[in-house]
């Protein structure tokens, strides 16, 4: 869950830190005060949109620091696949210029937006007009269906999806070969490239080979000369050569180790040497014969050094790439040759394909249709909660022709919350009010399923009073049992529900706008509540009043806890 949020230069919030609770936590305040903004700051720091025009003015950056404690292992698989240390706590933060530049960490770790929105989606879930917008697209719907579900369909959609894959792959195949509209062109130039490098002749460590035959040859009056030089200097028909000085020196000390014991180890390194030597030299003797400067040999060479090089300009920098090159083309080549026969084949295979990709489909539309029932009873059943008791809905699972990530099906939410009404797709709800508590409905139903630990509600008030607003706040009351709940509300009969309710008021120093933010204690949380039921004049009565409120919904909350 979120337990501090640490804020610099966003928008009207010069400097502020938060800190959260478990349970139920409300934000209130006046119109234009900042409590959006707190929101847009938690999404900010999970990464985002941002926009400059959220940098304080007059500052050159903004900073967002957020503090959560690891609740599930979703999270930790997370941070895991991210390699990120982690104890209990995960330190977020984001920090964002003028100019542009974007500094992402996390535990101290650097990162990019999409592996920090990785980790986001699964600490904490905004539940506003702008998802609310998400969840109304029928393309969600088959996701939110499927999430209901859980693991057993994601295993089979697994299946579906590598035989998707095959299939591009199979179609991606065909249209290349049916689109060779210059076929024989394509042909003549594929057949040139192909004999053209056959013609070279060219072997993998060639280049190499050549370039020391070509080192020796040119250089070869010079070796031959330092080779004779090194073997007369060790065995020549003088009398003090390196090898006949060795003799002479075995010679002196075979006298003398029968006499002296101490002297044999170092006579038998002597005679090591000097065989060793013995071998050098003849062999040094044999490669100066070798070594004979051919001037028809080093152009040979030179030429085929050329005539690689020339090879490597035209199809690549190496020869083992060219090789590999030639291998790519010649497939090529017998593909578009006995294109027919291969289009035949594929198409064949393509059809293989479809055909098991509909059988996974056909096992997906049975789990989804049969699930289906059960997810639509569990959303009446919260609406009804929320009161909307008269609603009717319907989840369609239909097969479609074309498929999509998910398999052929398409999975549509309709619903209808005044008899004599006809069901209607999602999107076509346009109450606010009606909206919100739909909404509401479908985030307590996926909300066991998902197992984010904390949710923020913004706006779910809009177009809602008097009992059904206490219905929303119970229901909000009854997932923060579950989940960490924050919630921005305009609604007493929400606010007297909260385990912990933050004001949040804007102040005008020096001709600058700041955004404040406080914990209420029990009697300012009373005034609080006192001002939403009847505006700036606090009243004894209206007191009284939400005293009475805020004892009865002690006694919900309590009543909620046991259920």
């Amino acid at each position: 869950m979120l337990i501090q949020l640490n804020i610099k230069n966003f928008a009207l919030i010069e400097e502020m830190t938060i800190d959260f609770s478990e349970g139920f936590n409300i934000l209130s305040g006046e119109t234009g005060a900042g409590k959006s903004i707190m929101i847009d700051a938690i999404d900010f720091v999970l990464g985002g949109k941002f926009s400059k025009s959220l940098i304080r003015t007059g500052e050159e950056r903004t900073y967002v620091e957020a503090l959560f404690t690891i609740e599930n292992d979703s999270i930790k698989k997370i941070l895991e696949e991210l390699d990120i240390e982690y104890d209990d706590i995960v330190i977020v933060s984001r920090e964002s210029h003028q100019n542009g530049k974007n500094l992402i960490k996390i535990n101290g770790k650097s990162f990019i937006t999409s592996q920090l929105r990785k980790l986001g989606c699964k600490l904490l879930d905004i539940h506003g007009q702008h998802q609310n917008a998400d969840l109304l697209q029928r393309a969600t719907h088959i996701v939110q269906l499927d999430d209901f579900i859980g693991e057993s369909i994601y295993d089979i959609i697994k299946k579906f999806t590598f035989e998707k894959e095959k299939l591009l792959e199979v179609q991606d195949k065909i249209k290349r070969i049916e689109g060779n509209e210059d076929r024989e062109k394509l042909l003549d130039y594929l057949k040139f490239q192909i004999e053209d490098i056959e013609k070279a002749k060219l072997k993998e460590n060639e280049e190499e080979n050549l370039k020391e035959e070509y080192n020796i040859l040119a250089n070869a009056e010079k070796i031959n000369n330092a080779l004779l030089s090194a073997h007369n200097l060790l065995n020549n028909n003088e009398e003090f050569t390196v090898i006949n000085s060795l003799s002479k020196v075995l010679h002196e000390l075979s006298s003398i180790e029968n006499h002296f014991e101490k002297i044999k180890s170092n006579k038998e390194s002597i005679e090591g040497a000097f065989y060793t030597l013995e071998e050098c030299s003849r062999e040094i003797r044999d490669m100066a014969e070798e070594i004979v400067f051919d001037n028809d040999a080093l152009e040979k060479v030179n030429s085929r050094i050329y005539e690689i090089n020339q090879y490597k300009k035209k199809y690549a920098p190496s020869i083992p790439e060219i090789l590999e090159y030639h291998e790519k083309i010649k497939r090529e080549y017998d593909e578009i040759i006995n294109s027919e026969k291969i289009i035949k084949e594929l198409k064949e295979k393509e059809l293989i394909i479809i055909n098991k990709m509909k059988e996974i489909s056909l096992k997906l539309h049975e789990i989804r249709s049969k699930k289906a029932k059960e997810l639509q009873e569990n959303i009446l059943s919260e609406l009804k909660f929320v009161g909307l008791e008269k609603s009717r809905m319907e989840i369609r699972v239909e097969i479609k022709d074309n498929f999509n990530e998910r398999g052929f099906d398409e999975v549509t939410f309709f619903i209808s919350t005044n008899p004599g009404e006809p069901l209607m797709p999602l999107e076509k709800v346009l109450s606010g009010g009606e909206l919100s508590r739909i909404m509401l409905a479908l985030k307590c139903v996926f909300a066991e399923k998902d197992k984010i630990p904390t949710l923020i509600f913004d706006e779910i008030d809009t177009g809602i009073s008097g009992a059904v607003a206490q219905r929303v706040g119970e229901k909000m009351y009854q997932l923060s049992n579950t989940h960490q709940i924050i919630c921005i509300t305009h609604l007493p009969q929400i606010a007297v529900l909260s385990d912990y309710h933050y004001f949040v008021m804007k102040k005008v120093n020096n001709n600058k706008t700041f955004t404040e933010i406080k914990v209420l204690l029990k009697e300012e949380k009373e005034i609080e509540i006192s001002k939403m039921l009847s505006g700036d004049e606090v009243t004894e009565a209206t007191l009284n009043n939400v005293r009475e409120m805020i004892k009865l919904s002690d006694l919900k909350k309590i009543e909620i806890k046991n259920k």
